[in-house]
């Protein structure tokens, strides 16, 4: 998907407008292209002020400057144009276009940043029309060539298109003499330095502040667009959404728990004690559904106030789930629900025990007359060896029969770029179809080498000074295999001696008093990192604004964060996953896909 400034069709905008934006925004092979809607020329060439409907940038090759028209008929002739149901059906539409071209050309070399020879195409969109309407009796006009009209046809495929009109526009310019054209002029770079000279004044003076309410509109926006698969499966009353990280999963059963809470008593668990955290934030305004982690929901239904101190695997996902499940049989009032809705499923899934207590939930007693939701993405079961784990749909079509499966393979959290380089780094694809969320971030994934534990804090230092130019502190997560007593940031903290980096780190992890406790995960064994282990049914307190948070990737799997710093990415994590039986690529895809715009990893 194109980088769309904006990242929605502006208030206002006509019919053409809006179709030319869908088709743009829905494209999967022009991640590197920016499109500008709706610009206003205010330095206009010939008139007060003017507008370009599109100007599409498309690094390396050139410049598309759109006019969208929805006529109901169109006719040329004796070089008179004559558009019927527009505004001024007697102008020109290219000359609207020359009129913006002129005035672009005239900025960009005023501010001293084009060079003369970006090829910059023309281009009439007729959204209304198609191409066999349009009869050219006079293929040989001077005053414009047919490539540069485009009809209702060409919204299938905008961006070959606009590449076959560069193409033409390229073919014709680089044979006539003293034109200066040169399509490889337009670097990325360069293609970036004229989008914000053209909308400098919008992006001008932005805090950290600012831009992150920015991202958080576009987000949001994304999120509510997914909604759309609500309406696909509303009849449906066992479904199971399935996909990458970051396709809309949560936030598509949040809304499916807040709509059956209307009609219905309502359960929304998953494993993950600050994925529930989570998903209270979701909901914070709905207080319909019941919102629980499953162990402190077990150990509500068993009647007890915590885990055993010298709890195992064994108490989690056999003994405590038999506590459960009885107290549930000897008074079935405990459960009745509705509708059950379960995130991250393939946590459970392995857990038949577990299963039992959540299906023992409903309020029939079986699943055939219960609402019923999963999401899961089976390469995310990392809580759990290699040799035990299982496909969680095909677990949860056992216990359902009638589930439907909806798979979700568009991004909508991370950006393009940062999944396509982190794809590469592990010589592996995630599973996406495409990305929403689009960034010409330079840099998005970064890795730093590290022989060395001073070498490795000396990176962190440098990874979390340079995120903080884009970041606020509490925007910033780092990662790593280990829980606190062996992760790099539970050592730095614990250190009694350390290097001026070490020191400044410290500060940004600093205890804090009003707290208690470390600003990260509480310490894990290695039997709990297999399982999960909550620090307490009630959770952990909040992270204050302007600390960096810091913990495990088994604790944070299920959520994200702005940037990501992945910590102890070698021969020691290596080996300790190796020995947990954990699958080393499902853990780094787990870490790299909690960032949604930057992630630094530190290689050991």
């Amino acid at each position: 998907m194109p980088r769309m400034i904006p990242p929605r069709p502006r208030s206002g905008a006509n019919v053409s407008e809006t179709r030319i934006f869908d088709a743009l925004a829905s494209t999967h092979d022009a991640d590197d292209w920016i499109v500008l809607h709706s610009l206003e020329v205010r330095r206009h060439a010939t008139q007060f002020q003017g507008e370009a409907d599109f100007v599409v940038v498309v690094p390396g090759r050139g410049i598309v400057v759109i006019e969208a028209k929805s006529p109901e008929f169109v006719e040329y002739k004796d070089g008179e144009w004559r558009l019927d149901r527009v505004p001024n059906p007697g102008k020109s539409p290219l000359l609207q276009l020359d009129g913006s071209i002129r005035s672009l050309r005239g900025y960009l070399k005023h501010r001293g940043i084009l060079s003369g020879d970006e090829p910059i195409a023309r281009l009439v969109w007729f959204t209304s029309l198609d191409r066999h309407l349009f009869q050219n009796a006079s293929p040989g006009d001077m005053q414009f060539f047919e490539w540069e009209l485009a009809w209702r046809s060409d919204l299938q495929h905008p961006t070959t298109m606009i590449r076959n009109l560069l193409d033409e526009h390229d073919r014709w310019y680089s044979a006539v003499e003293d034109v200066a054209h040169d399509p490889s002029s337009m670097t990325p770079e360069h293609s970036e330095e004229m989008v914000a000279a053209l909308i400098g004044d919008f992006a001008g003076g932005r805090s950290l502040v600012d831009r992150k309410l920015e991202r958080l509109d576009e987000e949001r926006g994304l999120l509510k667009d997914q909604r759309i698969v609500l309406d696909m499966i509303e009849r449906n009353d066992h479904v199971y959404f399935d996909g990458p990280a970051g396709t809309g999963k949560s936030y598509l059963l949040s809304q499916l728990a807040k709509s059956w809470s209307s009609t219905g008593r309502t359960l929304l668990v998953c494993w993950n004690l600050l994925m529930a955290d989570e998903l209270r934030d979701l909901l914070s305004r709905h207080h319909g559904a019941d919102i629980y982690d499953l162990n402190a929901l077990m150990l509500l239904l068993a009647g007890l106030d915590e885990n055993p101190s010298d709890a195992g695997q064994g108490w989690y996902t056999e003994e405590l789930p038999a506590l459960a499940l009885a107290a549930l049989q000897a008074n079935p009032s405990l459960g009745g629900y509705e509708a059950i809705c379960v995130d991250e499923f393939q946590d459970i899934a392995g857990f038949p025990d577990v299963l039992d207590v959540l299906f023992a939930l409903a309020g029939t007693g079986t699943a055939a007359e219960t609402k019923f939701a999963l999401a899961g993405d089976p390469h995310q079961q990392i809580l759990r060896p290699m040799a035990t784990r299982v496909d969680p749909y095909v677990v949860a079509r056992e216990r359902i029969p009638d589930l439907a499966h909806v798979a979700l393979r568009r991004g909508l959290r991370q950006v393009s770029g940062l999944t396509a380089s982190a794809e590469s780094l592990l010589s592996r694809h995630f599973g996406y179809r495409g990305h929403r969320t689009t960034s010409t971030i330079d840099g998005p994934l970064i890795v730093k080498p590290a022989a060395s534990t001073a070498d490795a804090s000396k990176a962190l230092a440098e990874a979390m000074k340079a995120l903080l130019d884009h970041h606020q502190p509490h925007d910033i997560v780092v990662l790593s295999p280990f829980g606190a007593r062996n992760s790099l940031v539970g050592k730095l903290l614990a250190a009694e001696n350390f290097t001026k980096d070490e020191r400044w780190l410290r500060e940004r992890f600093r205890v804090d008093a009003a707290v208690g406790v470390a600003l990260g995960p509480v310490d894990v064994t290695s039997n709990d990192v297999v399982v999960e282990v909550p620090a307490s049914p009630a959770g952990m307190p909040r992270v204050p604004r302007g600390r960096v948070r810091w913990g495990s990737i088994f604790k944070y799997k299920g959520l994200d964060a702005e940037a990501v710093i992945l910590t102890d990415i070698g021969d020691a994590g290596l080996a300790f996953v190796a020995g947990e039986g954990i699958d080393w690529f499902d853990l780094l895809y787990v870490g790299l896909t909690r960032a949604r715009y930057r992630c630094v990893v530190i290689a050991n």
